[in-house]
């Protein structure tokens, strides 16, 4: 189904119409320009409302705090709900008296549009709208998952797919530190992304701290014909080794490391609920900015090369101020991931919404990938000359048309949205309160009902790098650069059941985190066979082990059998049937396995309800046949009646003139006779007349005849289909009628094989 937004009406016209695009427009990219004051931010919060009625997932990098006013909006349109957002200024007097006028102003200028509380509504329910403040406690980002391989790593198979994902994330970590360059020629950049691809292609998580591990010793052997210290020295790369630490070791840098993490799922959210993600990037300096946008360019870039091709609008990249992201000559970081993400996100169904109020600030590369323009007031001629002309817009009349532009009007243009003409923004439904603080945004993330972040976690005070001696304790080690203690068990579980007869013998491997003295026992979760070593990683660090670890790892094999002998392992029962759950069946097998022997003749009950109604269609089908053939023999007495009445007619005329003829010139033949013969003809003529009507009322009522057989075959459809359903209900209804059996094992049936001392990652942690 078409998905039209409505983004303005027409200006200059007599009676101004609606202005709608198709929103798969928008795969050809977008690009708003005007000056401050022009109405290119309501323009572009009009778009993004659009999309969001249509439940495109939006991403919206908010560089000035502008795009949080998305999140005020108000259904009641009181003046209650606009007093608590109010700019100082505005409700620097009477604050009652300042919100009922700004919400007297909100609602007149919706209703001229058609829009109040329902759709407001609508827009808040459309999208799982989220805010987030990347590099700040409040709402922080997790920039880890932007370290990752993407899904399916393979540079031989998508040799330009890994190229793209290595250098945009080797470019957004060297951005962190001021640093990088040429990705071909810049020591820094080629090592980054060299130890990138050999810990993807490896599998291996990287975080911050191992980068920098592998920095100063890097694992892989040589850089192109070079050892690791002919290309690039140990002494000369420490400076980039300090340059990380001191970044890690900043208390600013915990913010980086927890939140949300920086991974396109968790941006759009899933498909049946997608999401409008806002990240406020007005607090961080350039180059914390540059840093930040580099990566998520190349996570979308890598989300986007991921997916199957579409023509229709499957995302939306907004960005709201694009200078010294985009330049025309200089190459920041930014610039290649956001430019290949013009090029190549259309073929996928990613789109790039931009705004900028100078057109210099935009490279002329990328403006030759955009399909929409809207263009502004601009400032001075050059700007709107330089404009018209890199969007490819041009003729004296646009030239004119530019130059006369007004607050919120805008020159429309693009290939698939016909000839340019000035349009004027509709009104926006989020209440234009101009740019927020951080400070501001605490309270709407409050009402939001969205909770600042936790604090970050601390590692542990005592840490080492070797394996603690513990007599007659095996010991065991994960892969990671941190590692904490565990106690694991191995044992067989056996859970038995009388009525219905069932048993279960559970062969797995239990975790608990040891820690602060104890065995964190209320954790404990159950594994299949993990793949862990005999010695720890080099460089891997371990946490803190508790003094009394011995006594509490010889004592855990009692312990667990008195833990699991409290818990209970939950079995899916069908009663009437007598069906237990298999191990490893999900409910949903369970489930159509019932269905499949609920009753056995449902299949033979569908093909004969299928039977009788195929036989009264076939019925009705052959009287359909029966009408239609009458219908063609109807038609051609019609057609035959119709010549014969035109024949007598002729006739009649022709021999009524020859005999008037005859008389002039002295045929015998009077003038009588001839009148009398008219007459005949006419006579004949009315008989043939009145046999063609009646043809044609018979032709008439089978067609009437054939509708109605049309209604009595789509009737009995409906029916058959209803039958079908109600069927089928039944069926349904019959195999979900399933009970939950709660089973716990007795402490004769546990038996433990195996209790080792387990050093894990803190996010494998149960």
């Amino acid at each position: 189904m078409k998905r039209e937004l409505l983004i303005g009406s027409t200006v200059g016209a007599a009676a101004p119409e609606q202005v709608r695009l198709d929103a798969d427009v928008l795969t050809t990219h977008g690009v708003i320009l005007g000056m401050t004051g022009s109405g290119k931010t309501g323009l572009a919060i009009v778009l993004l409302e659009e999309l969001a009625r249509h439940r495109v997932p939006l991403v919206i990098c908010d560089l000035k705090g502008d795009l949080t006013n998305l999140l005020l909006t108000f259904p009641g349109l009181t003046a209650a709900e606009f007093a608590p957002v109010l700019p100082a200024g505005d409700a620097a007097g009477d604050r009652a008296a300042a919100a009922e006028k700004v919400a007297a102003k909100w609602r007149e200028g919706l209703a001229k549009w058609g829009l109040g509380e329902a759709d407001i509504r609508a827009l808040r329910e459309a999208l799982d709208w989220r805010l987030l403040t990347p590099g700040s406690g409040l709402a922080p980002v997790d920039l880890l998952p932007a370290l990752e391989a993407p899904e399916g790593y393979d540079p031989d198979i998508d040799p330009d797919g890994a190229r793209i994902k290595l250098d945009g994330t080797a470019a957004g970590l060297l951005a962190m530190v001021d640093r990088g360059g040429d990705p071909l020629s810049d020591r820094d950049h080629v090592l980054v992304a060299t130890l990138l691809d050999a810990a993807w292609r490896a599998g291996t998580r990287l975080d911050l701290a191992e980068l920098i591990r592998q920095i100063a010793e890097p694992p892989v052997a040589r850089f192109g014909v070079l050892d690791a210290e002919g290309f690039y020295p140990r002494k000369e790369r420490q400076d980039l080794v300090l340059a990380f630490n001191t970044v890690l070791a900043s208390p600013a840098f915990a913010a980086w490391t927890r939140g949300a993490p920086l991974a396109m799922p968790e941006l759009i959210g899933p498909a049946e609920k997608p999401r409008g993600t806002i990240l406020y990037l007005a607090h961080l300096a350039d180059r914390e900015r540059l840093s930040f946008l580099t990566l998520l360019f190349s996570t979308v870039l890598a989300w986007t090369r991921a997916q199957p091709g579409s023509d229709s609008l499957r995302a939306l990249l907004y960005l709201d101020e694009v200078q010294g992201i985009l330049p025309p000559t200089a190459m920041p970081p930014t610039k290649p991931p956001l430019l290949t993400l013009l090029k190549q996100g259309r073929a996928f169904g990613t789109g790039v919404l931009l705004a900028t109020q100078n057109p210099v600030d935009l490279d002329y590369k990328a403006l030759g990938n955009i399909g929409l323009k809207l263009v502004g007031r601009l400032d001075t001629e050059n700007d709107r000359r330089r404009a018209l002309e890199g969007l490819d817009v041009g003729g004296s009349d646009v030239e004119a048309t530019a130059a006369a532009l007004k607050p919120r009007e805008f020159l429309l243009a693009g290939a698939r949205v016909g000839a340019p003409r000035t349009i004027t923004s509709r009104w926006a439904m989020s209440y234009l309160r101009g740019p927020l603080t951080l400070a501001e945004l605490k309270p709407l993330l409050a009402a939001r009902g969205v909770a600042p972040a936790p604090p970050p976690v601390r590692a542990a005070a005592g840490t080492t790098t070797a394996a603690p001696l513990l007599a007659g304790i095996d010991q065991l080690f994960a892969a990671g650069a941190r590692l904490d203690p565990h106690v694991l068990v191995e044992a067989e579980v056996v859970v038995r059941k009388a009525s219905p007869s069932l048993e279960r013998r559970l062969g797995r491997q239990w975790l608990a985190p040891l820690a602060a003295g104890r065995v964190a026992w209320d954790r404990l979760s159950a594994h299949d066979l993990l793949d862990l070593d005999a010695a720890p990683a080099p460089g891997a660090t371990l946490g803190e082990l508790p003094g009394n670890a011995e006594a509490l790892l010889r004592a855990a094999a009692r312990e667990f059998a008195r833990e699991v002998d409290s818990q209970a392992i939950e079995v899916l029962f069908h009663r009437r049937l007598r069906l237990v759950q298999d191990e490893g069946e999900s409910r949903a097998e369970f489930e159509a396995r019932c269905r499949g022997l609920a009753d056995p003749a449902d299949g033979q009950k569908e093909a004969a309800i299928r039977r009788r109604f195929e036989d009264k269609l076939r019925r009705v089908d052959e009287r359909v046949g029966k009408k239609q053939a009458e219908v063609a023999r109807h038609e051609q007495e019609t057609a035959a009646r119709e010549r014969e009445k035109t024949l007598a007619v002729a006739a009649g005329v022709g021999d009524t003139l020859l005999s008037g003829l005859g008389a002039l010139f002295g045929r015998r033949r009077s003038i009588g006779a001839a009148m009398r013969k008219g007459a005949s003809a006419a006579k004949t003529y009315g008989a043939k007349d009145r046999m063609a009507d009646q043809a044609a009322a018979r032709v008439e009522q089978a067609r009437q005849e054939i509708a109605q057989l049309e209604q009595e075959k789509s009737r009995l459809a409906d029916e058959l289909e209803q039958e079908l359903a109600a069927l089928r209900q039944r069926a349904g209804d019959d195999a979900a009628a399933v009970e939950v059996l709660r089973l716990t094992p007795a402490a004769k049936d546990i038996s433990v094989r195996r209790v080792a001392l387990a050093w894990l990652p803190g996010d494998e942690a149960p």
